[in-house]
């Protein structure tokens, strides 16, 4: 019997260390005491989850090698991550199940480097003025809520090595170069916010790439969206507007549909398809645009239902140099552009319009028995 008792109170105590270990420990960290991010960090058991409470502005690079951590800004109290040097991340996750919450994370080389594979959330940070990007992904996954990413010195969002991002609410603006931009087969999902205001394209998608888009405003970039060699699905509830060049760009051998989406008063072509794209359109409102409402070169398939294509600087819709269109039902409206509103500009291209298509032809656009 004492034998038994002592295994039972041993089983016990093992029960309870156990239990103790599996936790969550909290930490709050006062910059302005002198305390560190990097210290609490060293300093939790890494068996339990840990989460730090962070106050004020802390001067310093946080390297993050253990996993179920948590980064909680304390509302009221300016709470920020700044990292002092140009030439390293301000935050650098190596290990999984990273949240960051209600912070600001400024200066460094990126401000966030997720190097996974590992996943890390974001919700409600302001990521901006870093010398690279704001946030990097390498391999791993992440999901953005309602954050804001802006004045990086490259691009707002980056994603490469087959990396994925879930986008919720969020905005990248003032980049240097792209605001998002997904390689190297890499998957974003975007859905609400904003992609502004960014020196290169809103959105690239390239290298094998695959991007779902909607309702997002997409404003006052080079290009809204391009895609390249990847595949793209516009949908509903877009507004692609005011960009300096193209609303959005398919290239070389690219696959995009664009479906319910707004893209107008773009500097040039409302939506452009190229060298072996496939561009298969539906219920979209492509107007006022400074050049062609649609173009489709080069090689390219373009196939359209249901859109309105009308009051363009130039041509309504361009087939051009071996390229095909297809009209299908509902009839799509491309009357009312400046020029003709289907122009083919050689006999190399072909098109079936049925009785699917409204506005004035080209007499170079012959179909598929010509």
């Amino acid at each position: 019997m004492r034998t038994l008792g002592i295994i039972a109170a041993t089983v016990l105590a093992a029960g309870v260390f156990g239990t103790a270990s599996a936790q969550t420990i909290t930490y709050t960290v006062d910059c302005a005491k002198g305390q560190t991010i990097t210290a609490a960090i060293a300093r939790a058991d890494s068996r339990s989850p840990l989460v730090v409470i962070v106050r004020g502005t802390c001067n310093e690079h946080v390297s993050i090698s253990r996993d179920d951590v948590t980064l909680r800004g304390q509302p009221g109290t300016g709470a920020t991550v700044n990292g002092p040097k140009s030439d390293t991340d301000t935050i650098l996750i190596l290990k999984d199940t990273v949240n960051i919450e209600d912070l600001t994370v400024t200066g460094g080389y990126n401000g966030i480097r997720l190097q996974g594979p590992s996943y890390a959330g974001v919700t409600n940070l302001l990521v901006r003025n870093t010398a690279n990007n704001g946030i990097i992904v390498r391999a791993g996954d992440i999901a953005i809520v309602n954050s804001t990413v802006e004045y990086a010195g490259g691009s707002g969002l980056v994603l490469g090595r087959g990396a994925s991002a879930r986008i919720v609410n969020s905005h990248f603006r003032y980049s240097h170069f792209n605001g998002i931009y997904a390689q190297n087969n890499s998957t974003i999902v975007v859905n609400g916010g904003t992609v502004s205001d960014n020196e290169g394209q809103g959105i690239s998608v390239d290298y094998g790439s695959d991007a779902t888009i909607s309702n997002v405003e997409i404003f006052n970039n080079a290009i809204g969206i391009s895609v390249s060699t990847s595949h793209a699905s516009v949908g509903g509830g877009n507004n692609i507007h005011h960009n300096r060049a193209h609303g959005v760009i398919a290239s070389a051998g690219a696959v995009l549909g664009v479906n319910g989406t707004k893209v107008k008063y773009n500097g040039e072509i409302g939506v452009f398809g190229y060298l072996g794209a496939t561009v298969v359109m539906g219920g979209n409102e492509i107007t006022d645009n400074g050049a062609t409402g649609v173009a489709c070169r080069s090689n390219c398939t373009l196939q359209i239902s249901g859109d309105r294509i009308t009051r363009n600087g130039d041509l309504g819709v361009v087939i051009q140099l071996r390229s095909t269109l297809i009209a299908l039902e509902p009839t799509t409206d491309a009357s009312g552009n400046n020029g003709v509103d289907l122009w083919c500009g050689d006999k190399e291209s072909s098109v079936d319009l049925g009785a699917n298509f409204t506005g004035t032809v080209d007499p170079a656009c012959t179909g598929f028995d010509d």
